[in-house]
């Protein structure tokens, strides 16, 4: 039978009274990619004012159209831009019980769904072009698909190089919980940072596929190739659109960590003589950000919950773990 339970600190109440617990997730950092979004943001914001002015000028719909378009992207990088701040804004909020972290998966999210929409309209108009065909301005359509390219290729660039990388790993599960993050595997990538990358890689992929539409129109008078690779490329796009949306669904709908994280837990957990881990839960609280609530049956009343969490110290970015401790005094969790 179980005897009693535990999942306190071994502390007296004095002391836990006077012990103010940090609410730390980790997110109260200004990220180098913060700083490289909102700089994407400004470039994409200049490139659209310069080319619906141009267009106005010119008389040329496609500049026109290109800038307007251009102002849909910049929508995405600004919520991206904005997620960050207002993550670091609300990082010590304790109204958000478990950090702000999520809120950089909604913006990703968010992002993402707008990304499949504009999508689903190139798709449509794609589709239009090739049942009833458009003369092309070549000239004009070249200029916006090369000025688009050199903007996306070095945005992309910017955003690819944004990634944290930490190669000091203190892990303190006393007081903060706090952990620098290391070298990330893919269930710990920042899916804001994903979400505008993919925003400008869609935008060059449309680029180059309308740069290689037009030249087989000037050299063969191929109009229908210009929306047929398009066509091509909002699949690809949509495909891209539809895993982002998926991941980060799986972190605002709390699914379980990785089975590999999970695993790792539940291993050193049961590394203690005579535990048994009879529930577990681990979750993210947002980019490269865990907590866990762990259940275990023993029948060693020197195992506590501290001693516990000092075996999960080596895995980064686990915050607050809550680890209960239901001691047995009849069985061996051993045998």
């Amino acid at each position: 039978m179980i005897a009693g339970m535990h999942s306190g600190s071994g502390e007296s109440c004095e002391t836990v009274c006077e012990h103010q617990h940090p609410h730390d997730f980790g997110q109260g950092k200004r990220q180098k990619a913060e700083r490289r979004t909102l700089l994407v943001t400004l470039l994409t914001l200049a490139t659209m004012l310069a080319e619906i002015l141009g267009g106005w000028l010119t008389g040329s719909m496609a500049l026109l159209a290109d800038g307007i378009h251009m102002g849909g992207h910049a929508l995405a990088l600004g919520l991206a831009t904005l997620a960050y701040y207002l993550t670091r804004r609300y990082a010590q909020d304790r109204r958000l019980s478990l950090g702000s972290g999520k809120i950089i998966d909604l913006s990703a999210w968010t992002s993402a769904l707008f990304l499949a929409a504009t999508t689903v309209w190139l798709v449509v108009e794609s589709i239009h072009r090739l049942l009833t065909p458009q003369d092309l301005m070549i000239k004009e359509a070249a200029i916006v698909a090369v000025l688009g390219l050199l903007v996306n290729l070095f945005s992309a660039w910017l955003l690819a190089g944004a990634h944290e990388h930490h190669h000091d790993h203190h892990h303190h599960h006393g007081d903060s919980h706090g952990h620098d993050m290391g070298h990330k595997p893919a269930h710990q990538q920042d899916n804001n940072l994903r979400a505008a990358l993919v925003h400008v890689i869609a935008d060059a992929v449309t680029s180059v596929a309308a740069m290689i539409g037009l030249l087989a129109a000037w050299l063969w008078g191929w109009s229908w190739l210009d929306p047929a690779i398009a066509l091509a490329a909002s699949f690809v796009i949509l495909r891209w659109a539809a895993g982002l949306l998926k991941q980060t669904a799986s972190v605002l709908l709390d699914m379980e960590g990785p089975d590999l994280l999970r695993n790792k837990v539940n291993n050193q957990l049961e590394s203690q003589n005579g535990v048994a881990v009879v529930d577990l839960h681990l979750w993210s609280v947002g980019q490269g950000a865990w907590t866990l609530v762990a259940s275990l049956v023993t029948h060693d009343t020197a195992i506590t919950p501290d001693s516990c969490k000092a075996l999960l110290s080596d895995i980064d970015g686990l915050h607050h773990p809550i680890v209960e401790i239901n001691y047995c005094s009849t069985c061996n969790t051993s045998d």
